[in-house]
């Protein structure tokens, strides 16, 4: 038989991906994002819908012997604001967040003591994957995945704990396992968390992978790059200097510390500008960029001129070694 997975938070397709080139049929996929849902259908399958979770219960889920859900990490991740998880009770209307230091065992809401909660954050969308998980265990017990898989970023430490209890009172054993990208053939410095849950009515042989540290196995960034880019890429050297002037004046009115784009390379054509006001959305990573903070030192009065340090350490693409992950942090950081 061939096994099935379900896919949720399927985004553009990464665990969709890896499920189909491990020889699993895909019987349903859902994102609440219509980009991600877009190319999910191109580069996976058509059977993907546009869904919000919260608004899902059992009967929008098909059977599968697997479900794999990377669940948002935005309020875990050291590039967000770590909200963490929160939740909202649904009988007192009172928000909440999951305390892992004074975790109980029980998730309930600490004004009433329900445990009729919705996610509040989208990180707390993991106990809408417990809700279903209860939903369908009430309603359709013998469509009940053998194994969960989820993946998430490293902020998710502090919260092992109270997601393994959470699998043990649904009745699955949890195997958690921290994995490095690089160490996987991908040119990136990326740690995710992955928890396989096996239902523990069923024979517990599963074994995570071992991951193979040998530094002489990372792969280089310039493997994975194009040497001859088409000049189409690149903006004309006159548009590209009137932006590197319009960069320069505006670095006078910006504060002492602020973040910038490939601040050691002045000649870089870069669309858009290159420094950044506090709270304003961070740049987009690519292959060629140097992402750092500006800390100003001096000021030259008469010439107008700011004098700064440049820390690069954050960000530093190194073509013979492997990505950083982009860490966006807030202004004020």
């Amino acid at each position: 038989m061939q096994p099935i997975v379900n896919d949720f938070f399927c985004g553009c397709g990464g665990m969709g991906v890896g499920f189909l080139n491990a020889g699993y049929k895909i019987a349903g996929a859902w994102d609440f994002d219509k980009y991600a849902v877009q190319s999910y259908d191109h580069n996976v399958g058509h059977h993907v819908k546009q869904a919000d979770i919260k608004e899902m219960t059992w009967q929008d889920v098909p059977f599968a012997h697997v479900w794999a859900f990377g669940f948002p990490c935005q309020d875990l991740s050291v590039a967000g604001k770590q909200a963490g998880l929160l939740l909202k009770c649904q009988d007192c209307d009172s928000d909440f967040a999951i305390d892992p230091s004074n975790f109980t065992g029980q998730t309930t809401c600490p004004n009433c003591g329900s445990k009729n909660y919705k996610a509040a954050s989208r990180s707390g969308c993991f106990y809408e994957i417990m809700r279903l998980i209860d939903e369908t265990r009430e309603h359709a017990p013998n469509s009940l995945p053998a194994v969960l898989v989820a993946e998430n970023v490293k902020g998710l430490t502090p919260y092992i704990p109270v997601l393994t209890a959470e699998l043990k009172q649904r009745g699955y054993i949890a195997h958690v396992k921290l994995y490095n990208s690089k160490f996987w053939n991908v040119a990136q410095n990326r740690e995710r968390y992955y928890i396989a849950a096996t239902r523990d009515d069923l024979p517990d042989v599963l074994q995570m992978p071992a991951q193979n540290e040998d530094p002489e196995n990372v792969p280089k960034l310039s493997l994975f790059l194009d040497d001859n880019v088409p000049e189409r890429f690149y903006i004309p050297n006159e548009k590209a200097q009137k932006i590197i002037e319009q960069a320069l004046k505006r670095l006078e009115t910006l504060g002492k510390v602020h973040a910038t784009i490939t601040p050691d390379r002045i000649e870089k054509r870069q669309n858009g500008r290159r420094a950044k006001d506090d709270e304003d959305p961070m740049f987009t990573l690519t292959a060629q960029d140097l992402h750092g903070v500006i800390i100003q030192t001096e000021e030259d009065d008469e010439n107008g001129v700011i004098v700064s340090e440049i820390c690069t350490e954050t960000g530093l693409l190194d073509p013979n070694g492997c990505g950083k992950t982009l860490r966006v942090g807030g202004g004020g950081r």
